[in-house]
């Protein structure tokens, strides 16, 4: 029995990098803790520091994870349907994304999500690869309830991060790459010290638990829609998606509420990101019913290189800010960013549509499936 490949998936993957690169874009071009920097922005900056808050931030790791889910239940339908063992399969892959993770947080930039993604596998495949689809939804929510009310305790958390110092920002903006690396991983090298060696499995136990609780939800979500054959008959459930897509408006309007200043806004917020990532993945799938060929156009072929393509995102913006490249290091502004974002993009989407046409895997992909099932995976297909 041969599985259907859901070609919405790729599409839908495409579409999520682009909203992740420009999240990210905040963090490439102030640091992870220039809090201070982005929030004292004015005029058309802080126009677009809200347009990312309310628009863009949280709404799309949650459609990354969902699809995540649903492509990993159709790869081990695929494999049980070849009659083929797929524990060995996803725990290689577990394996392997820790592994690309962590080399991508050591060697270019700290906002990594692979690392994430590798660990949650462990807890998936542990625990859930085979459980009912109710299983799925019912843990899905309560992972979503558990996240929902620790965003009360956000406000302390974003207390603790310590904004970059004047002297930091020199180094990210003409440091030498020897340079930035001990900045940004120097301090916890020098001072963990030999402890480290002994701290290091409880951390990485703790790590993957917190990975579960934060990208869980929607890998959980995504899981149970592809046991239940969603999106395989786009055209027959068109209208229900375009009634899901409402919670478009809905999901923008309680991210609005982190304009204001208030004991609850936070918890809204936190609320109306996955509501909103719902109704974008609904809109999506309308949208994808009615212009396939050019939804396909616009995004499948970045989703099909997702993962060579999320790397490059971190090397292309660590050499424009950083400065071993260009030292732009909190100078081009947010709104600059966007546009950067949108141009970056743009350039990965033809760069990806011209490689599909020689090759049917990214450079990186081919690595990894060599790694998860140890042969040629020209082959698998």
């Amino acid at each position: 029995m041969k599985v259907e490949r859901v070609e919405l998936m790729d599409a839908l993957r495409g579409f999520s990098l682009i909203g992740i690169l420009i999240a990210n874009m905040l963090s490439f071009q102030f640091g992870s803790s220039g809090v201070e920097i982005i929030e004292s922005a004015s005029g058309l900056n802080k126009v677009s520091y809200y347009f990312v808050k309310i628009f863009v931030e949280g709404s799309f790791y949650p459609i990354f994870g969902f699809v995540f889910g649903y492509v990993l239940i159709k790869m081990i339908e695929s494999r049980e349907a070849s009659g083929v063992k797929y524990k060995n399969i996803v725990f290689r892959r577990a394996v392997g994304l820790t592994v690309l993770g962590a080399m991508h947080i050591a060697l270019l930039w700290e906002g990594d999500i692979l690392l994430m993604y590798g660990s949650t596998l462990f807890i998936l495949l542990l625990f859930f690869l085979k459980r009912n689809v109710k299983t799925y939804f019912v843990w899905g929510f309560m992972l979503t309830s558990i996240l929902s009310v620790g965003a009360f305790l956000g406000n302390s958390f974003i207390q603790l991060i310590k904004p970059l110092t004047d002297t930091e920002i020199m180094i990210y903006q003409n440091g030498t790459y020897a340079e930035i690396l001990t900045q940004r991983l120097g301090e916890f090298i020098v001072e963990g010290g030999l402890s480290l060696l002994f701290i290091l499995p409880i951390g990485w136990l703790f790590f993957v638990g917190v990975s579960f609780l934060a990208v869980g939800p929607f890998v959980l979500f995504g899981m149970g829609m592809a046991k239940r054959g969603a999106f395989l008959q786009l055209e027959n459930n068109s209208r229900t998606y375009k009634k899901v897509a409402l919670l478009v408006p809905i999901g923008l309007l309680l991210k609005g509420f982190i304009i204001f200043d208030t004991p609850y806004s936070l918890f809204i917020y936190s609320t109306g990101t996955y509501v909103l990532a719902i109704g974008y993945i609904a809109l999506f799938a309308w949208l994808f019913s009615r212009y396939q060929k050019t939804m396909n156009y616009y995004f499948a072929p970045i989703g099909k290189l997702s993962l060579t393509n999320y790397l490059m995102q971190s090397i292309i913006c660590t050499i424009i800010f950083y400065g071993y490249g260009f030292g732009l290091f909190g100078k081009l502004g947010i709104f600059v960013g966007i546009l950067l974002s949108v141009i970056i993009y743009g350039i990965q989407l033809k760069a990806s549509q011209h490689y599909l046409k020689r090759f049917s895997l990214g450079p990186v992909e081919t690595i990894l499936r060599w790694f998860i099932y140890l042969k040629n995976p020209r082959k698998l297909d």
